[in-house]
């Protein structure tokens, strides 16, 4: 069994993203990528000051992915509307985003992207069975789950922040479990939200994510 103890939904317009990182941080972070900027932003508002130091790892998954930055490196390879940076290629790289938010998160010790196929979809099960297992495993103390994803329409985050004990802000507590009549959700992109109007709502004391992928078994949340 571990514990849920943020849950966050974040919307930025294209021209907010790099205000909402100066306004947390102080100081525009340079050279980063709409992904790195949301990763930022969703890491530090799930996590409080006094946690980010402990052992942690970040799971997340994005539709999109770094499909902005790579259409621009190719428009500057293939049109030669100009000469690629470094850190124009960099942008390309998911893992990039760990790097760059490391130094304001010193406990980030792993991260792990997992893109998906198309638009609209979503595999929280199986980020929150990993988080699960490496949880129990004592591999670390705190877990990050996110879907991130970017558009010249704009940006979105997901997150779910897990750990091993209960500590005074948990909001549930979650577990492997076989399907059963409990309230149920789909796994979408936007999980957390609906998760977040389940915690508010108070109508049933657990819920039950159902994963496409097995149909047989389900991530239970329950209140504490």
């Amino acid at each position: 069994m571990i514990y849920l103890n943020a849950v966050l939904s974040q919307h930025y317009l294209p021209p907010a993203l790099s205000g909402a990182v100066r306004e947390t941080l102080g100081k525009p972070l340079r050279r980063a990528a709409p992904l790195t900027q949301l990763a930022l932003l969703g890491a530090l508002a799930s996590l409080p000051a006094e946690r980010r130091q402990q052992p942690s790892a970040l799971l997340w998954q994005s539709s999109s992915g770094p499909r902005q930055e790579t259409l621009a490196l190719l428009q500057e390879v293939c049109l030669g509307t100009g000469e690629p940076m470094p850190y124009d290629f960099l942008a390309t790289q998911p893992a990039i985003a760990a790097a760059q938010i490391q130094p304001f998160l010193p406990g980030l010790q792993s991260a792990t992207h997992c893109p998906l196929d198309s638009a609209g979809t979503a595999n929280w099960s199986l980020l929150l069975n990993l988080a699960l297992n490496w949880l129990d495993e004592a591999r670390y103390h705190q877990i990050l789950c996110a879907h991130l994803d970017s558009s010249p329409d704009g940006a979105s985050g997901h997150w779910l922040s897990l750990s091993r004990k209960p500590l005074e802000n948990t909001l549930a507590s979650l577990q492997l479990t076989s399907n059963s009549a409990s309230t149920s959700l789909p796994d979408t992109p936007d999980f957390p939200a609906h998760l977040a109007c389940w915690l508010q709502l108070a109508e049933s004391s657990s819920l039950l994510l159902q994963s496409p992928a097995a149909p047989g078994l389900a991530l239970k949340f329950a209140r504490l």
